[in-house]
């Protein structure tokens, strides 16, 4: 089980080391062996979620799309996403290499 864990955290990590996944919010990302939390989550989430609405909206609006409905649900879409890809695959992958690097 263990190294199933490895093997899916390691790519996993790998890529969140890099710059362009945090781009432009590269002040976010935690220190390798620094543990995130839930609070640095809903930040994360609040502004990649932000960012993402605001880049689809702008989309809708050039292609003449925005409906009052496509506008709640792109809300709803972005910021419940990241919610749940930062706190349920993140996180967890994170916060195990952490406790590696800290042990």
């Amino acid at each position: 089980m263990k190294q199933l864990l490895n093997m899916i955290a390691g790519p996993h990590n790998w890529l969140a080391d890099k710059d362009f996944i945090w781009w432009p919010f590269s002040f976010l990302r935690p220190n390798p062996k620094e543990i995130i939390t839930f609070k640095h989550t809903l930040l994360m989430t609040l502004c990649f979620g932000g960012l993402s609405f605001l880049m689809f909206v702008c989309f809708a609006v050039a292609n003449n799309a925005l409906t009052a409905d496509s506008l709640v649900s792109t809300f709803m879409f972005c910021f419940l996403g990241f919610l749940v890809w930062f706190n349920g695959v993140t996180k967890p992958f994170w916060n195990y290499r952490a406790k590696q690097l800290n042990s």
